[in-house]
């Protein structure tokens, strides 16, 4: 697409077109029409039709309206409100004015700070993507949260989150917007953690409230908590195995066959394969090895006769 500047357009006689000479050019009077520049950070028609396709699927995040930078606005999206457990977030930009998506945008610095006031005002963090990736060819940037507890604000147990934005080039910094982050549905867990090499680990569920009867792709994150904190609990550099053992505690602790182990994918996520053969509440069990298939997590059983380590999911 290229940038149009001044045409000068002639106007005259309908005859003197055909003129070759000096005389006939002198019946004309040039005229300087300005067409201002096509912006080409923008999206064109056909890429503002796909990308409101895709963000319709989603929800804007209600504490996270109203974030502007200069002529733009910052928009946040989620499938659903902020719960305990693994949420995806999704950023755009457009143009205040014409609501025109913006292409030229990075965004980054994502962090989510739990402040608990009932402990003195003791801060913690959270496991989170280490980056953003861009959905498709959307001018769409995807991120996730893990949120390890949810808010109580009357007792001072609040979580904020804060991000950066460079659009075409200039950085603006959205710092300590205040988030309300809900429990996850009762009798469910999709966030557990276990030690390490004197560390804490988190093992986040992705998505659970997608998987159906059959053979799901089950999906998880390995996070690890530093020695600060404060600081975000990125995807642990580590390979562990994830072995898996669904059984309804409902239905006499039965299990399934044709269950496959969570295993390290280059982006960082873990995939396996999880059969769920009827409807109901599940859990997950999880026996964790490391790269020597060392059991590092799960080796004790309780009253199930199956790892101690398990999501609750109900489909």
């Amino acid at each position: 697409m290229r940038k149009i500047g001044k045409v000068i357009v002639y106007i005259g006689l309908a005859a003197a077109f055909t003129a070759c000479s000096s005389n006939a050019d002198s019946d004309f009077v040039p005229v300087n029409i300005s067409i201002p520049p096509v912006d080409e950070a923008c999206c064109p028609p056909e890429e503002e039709v796909a990308t409101a396709n895709f963000l319709a699927t989603l929800k804007e995040v209600k504490s996270l309206e109203g974030l502007t930078a200069g002529k733009y606005t910052v928009k946040v999206y989620s499938r659903d409100s902020f719960h305990v457990g693994y949420n995806d977030l999704y950023f755009s930009v457009v143009e205040t004015e014409t609501q025109r998506h913006v292409r030229l945008v990075e965004f980054f610095n994502l962090t989510s700070l739990m402040t608990m006031g009932a402990m003195g005002g003791m801060q913690h963090s959270t496991p989170q993507s280490a980056a953003f990736e861009q959905v498709e060819s959307h001018p769409v940037f995807h991120g996730w949260l893990s949120f390890l507890m949810p808010s109580d604000n009357d007792n001072g147990n609040i979580w904020h989150l804060s991000f950066s934005a460079r659009i075409k080039g200039t950085q603006t910094d959205f710092n300590t917007r205040q988030i309300n982050v809900s429990s996850a549905p009762e009798g469910t867990a999709w966030l557990k953690s276990f030690k390490y090499k004197d560390h804490t680990y988190y093992l986040s569920l992705v998505n659970p409230t997608s998987l159906k009867t059959g053979i799901n792709t089950l999906q998880a994150y390995v996070s690890l908590q530093g020695d600060d904190r404060t600081l975000p609990y990125l995807p642990a550099e580590e390979r562990f195995t994830i072995e898996i053992t669904p059984t309804m505690p409902e239905m006499g602790n039965h299990s399934s066959p044709n269950n496959e182990a969570l295993q390290r994918q280059e982006n960082g996520i873990y995939e396996g394969k999880l059969n769920l053969t009827m409807t109901g509440v599940w859990d997950i069990h999880l026996v964790v090895k490391d790269a020597d298939g060392n059991t590092v997590a799960g080796a004790d059983n309780n009253e199930s006769g199956y790892s101690s380590l398990y999501w609750t999911v109900n489909i």
